[in-house]
């Protein structure tokens, strides 16, 4: 959804935390709007090209395990999967003719054909899932303003849950996606709105279930915020719990999805997202909703992931996490943390926007991993519809040059996606960041951001470019699919265990195992080589044999015990102990 609260404002940039904007005072400028000079942007990269010699002396043993997907068994943690911004991103010739307007600089052209038609170039990207945005219908109502126009094409507001919009296609269209998809072996999770729709939607189910709304609604300190827009409304969650439920489950059975992404989860407290959960897992676990996945007969995943857009994992842990209320949320935590690393958050001028340390993303994954219950599992991403896509904020932070996407652009892609192939736990990749695609003439929000449609909360809804695709960003995406695959054949990366071995303002490195499996993963995120020499002992401190040996899988190499990282890359090693 919309960043926080779209009950905040009718104006989508006032919705906008990162850029200032709230629902009481005036938006915010960033500095590049007033006659501030930009040029004051400093988020150059460290040059460092000095060796670490590591030791068992050196190691610090700070450990996640038995956290979420470290060091767990659990499924959901294999997943892989590809966000689709369905009005943005393809349009499927003699389809549906998509929503026309909407937020963002796309056409507005996507529908359900585009997706299907390119179920391949997805697959290729080295996912194994799909979530697709709102795909639900939404009516217009008589008179309503312009911005609500747009707002309609999000999807995040919806008139029917029980109804395919006709502006990205027909119910059998639906299932032709998904049963597509699960013949490539792509799981397909949709989005769930379950806290707010449009005022006019329709409140009484297929089985006579209500929905019983209400112009207060839930925000994430648990409190009453009052909606604000006109066209919109909430829910009275007790007593729509059953409404709730019969649309999360309706979609199990007709088209044998996998499950849902939850859009501003905190619209729901945990207890009632324990009862939603429930119910999708246990239709997810009928035999009447066995389905073919890759030519194997399974049954729907039954995934939850919820959207808690916060850097405070008590807020997480409270809205989501406690009582079993949902199995997984998005580490925006984390996220922000490795656009401080590797380019810059979305308002440069904060101190710490950028150049922060690698190492901080270790001090960064301990503290707030120890803010969840153990069994929180948290799904790691880079982009999202709400925030700058990561080219953009790479010229933002004047590492690069818009219209100029040089080798550094791309690996910094590379660097980025390896950093979350290599964390315990599900991932998510935006469309598009494969390719290192970005929004050509943006690096900075313009003063009339909302006419232009390049406010920074929806600017990254781009037309999907999967066609024609140059030699660097098919060598990107050609990448990005081998780091994300190596999770197949080394579950260390997607269930591992993790023993930090060193970090400092450019290097990173994590011991990962599970079972057999052990890996190395090295990030380097300068601009100068740097090696790391393993020391016999080591091997010891991480109980293992003093007889190991190493091989390069992906990105730099190694000799006899020393690892050789590239600038702006990310390498791994794979570790056999006799």
């Amino acid at each position: 959804m919309i960043k926080q609260s779209i009950i905040a404002s009718a104006v989508l940039c006032a919705v906008m935390a990162l850029a200032g904007c709230n629902s009481t005072a005036p938006a915010k400028k960033f500095a590049w709007q007033t006659d501030d000079n930009p040029n004051n942007i400093n988020c150059a990269r460290s040059g460092s090209t000095a060796s670490v010699n590591l030791s068992a002396k050196d190691l610090n043993m700070s450990t996640t395990d038995n956290r979420g997907c470290f060091n767990s068994d659990n499924k959901f943690c294999d997943l892989r999967i590809y966000q689709i911004m369905v009005e943005s991103f393809m349009h499927g010739a003699n389809g549906a003719p998509g929503v026309q307007q909407s937020y963002g600089p796309s056409k507005h052209q996507g529908n359900l054909k585009g997706i299907i038609d390119n179920l391949d170039y997805i697959k290729s990207t080295g996912v194994n899932a799909i979530w697709l945005t709102p795909i639900f219908t939404v009516t217009k109502i008589e008179g309503q303003s312009h911005s609500d126009d747009l707002l309609d094409g999000t999807g995040y507001f919806t008139s029917d849950y029980f109804s395919i919009d006709p502006r990205f296609g027909t119910k059998e269209d639906m299932k032709k996606l998904v049963d597509t998809a699960h013949s490539k072996g792509i799981y397909v999770f949709l989005d769930g709105v379950f806290g707010h729709a449009k005022i006019n939607v329709k409140t009484k189910s297929p089985k006579g279930n209500k929905l019983v709304l209400n112009r207060m609604c839930r925000d994430i300190g648990g409190y009453d915020d009052k909606m604000t827009l006109k066209s919109a409304t909430c829910f009275k969650v007790d007593e729509s719990i059953d409404f709730i439920k019969e649309v999360a489950t309706y979609w199990i059975r007709e088209l044998k999805i996998d499950g849902w992404r939850l859009d501003q989860a905190y619209q729901l407290d945990s207890k009632q997202w324990k009862q939603v959960r429930d119910a999708i897992e246990a239709e997810s676990a009928k035999k009447s909703n066995t389905y073919v996945l890759n030519g194997k007969k399974v049954l729907p995943l039954g995934y939850t992931v919820a959207e808690i857009w916060t850097e405070n994992p008590q807020e997480i842990e409270k809205n989501v996490f406690a009582n079993d209320g949902v199995s997984s949320a998005f580490n925006f935590p984390l996220r922000s943390q490795l656009v401080r690393v590797l380019a810059t958050r979305e308002d440069p001028f904060t101190p710490g926007s950028c150049q922060a340390p690698a190492k901080s993303l270790n001090d960064d994954i301990i503290k707030k991993m120890n803010g969840y219950s153990r069994q929180s599992i948290m799904n790691n991403f880079l982009t999202n519809h709400d925030t700058v896509r990561f080219g953009d904020l790479l010229q933002r932070a004047k590492i690069t040059v818009d219209g100029q996407n040089n080798r550094d652009y791309y690996d910094a892609h590379l660097t980025a996606m390896s950093f979350n192939a290599a964390m315990s736990g599900p991932l998510t990749v935006y469309y598009g960041d494969e390719t290192g695609d970005d929004v050509k003439g943006f690096s900075q929000s313009p003063k009339n951001c909302i006419m232009l449609h390049q406010c920074d909360d929806h600017v990254s809804r781009s037309d999907g470019h999967v066609n024609n695709l140059t030699d660097a960003e098919e060598k990107l995406k050609e990448n990005v699919s081998a780091v994300l695959n190596l999770r197949d054949s080394h579950p260390a990366l997607a269930h591992g265990k993790r023993v930090h071995l060193y970090s400092d303002h450019s290097l990173y490195a994590d011991f990962k195992q599970y079972e057999a499996d052990k890996v190395i993963y090295v990030m380097n995120s300068g601009t100068g080589d740097r090696k790391i020499t393993i020391n016999n002992d080591v091997w010891g401190k991480l109980g293992l044999s003093s007889k190991c040996t190493m091989k390069s899988l992906f990105g730099g190499s190694v000799k006899d015990n020393v690892i050789t990282a590239p600038a702006l890359s990310g390498t791994f090693v794979n570790v056999t102990c006799k």
